[in-house]
């Protein structure tokens, strides 16, 4: 029963992933007069634009490929993912985020106001969570 609901959420995890990434995740206004929108795939095309390929690279393996593969392996299990614990690389995008609201409470200069495409990724971060806690209960009994 519990497995059968994890392969239900699991669509709708993904679409709110994809809805998370591709949505602006916030808005940055700098000194009263500058506004910049930006969602964890703009942000990594600009880096890679910009020649950061490093960091552009971190960003869409652990803010896009590793969560989206967490999700596809309910469905299909993989003999060399199974024995990584992929939920320790995801959340990147989450962890930086919280560093940008947390300057953007000390600052005068800019404020930083979260959008759409935040809650879409905490949404899919929770349903990720309560998958994992379903999937746990069921080899429990």
């Amino acid at each position: 029963m519990q497995n059968s609901i994890v392969k239900l959420l699991s669509p709708l995890e993904f679409l709110f992933l994809t809805l998370g990434v591709t949505l602006p995740l916030a808005t940055i206004d700098e000194f009263w007069f500058f506004s910049s929108e930006f969602s964890i795939v703009s942000l990594a095309v600009v880096l890679i634009k910009n020649n950061e390929y490093l960091l552009g690279s971190i960003i869409v393996i652990f803010g896009i490929i590793i969560p989206s593969m967490k999700i596809f392996q309910r469905y299909k299990k993989v003999k060399f993912l199974t024995k990584w614990s992929l939920h320790k690389f995801s959340m990147l995008d989450i962890f930086l985020l919280s560093f940008l609201i947390f300057g953007g409470k000390l600052s005068y200069f800019y404020e930083v106001n979260l959008k759409l495409g935040f809650y879409f990724l905490l949404s899919s971060i929770f349903l990720s969570y309560l998958s994992s806690f379903l999937t746990r209960q069921a080899e429990f009994e």
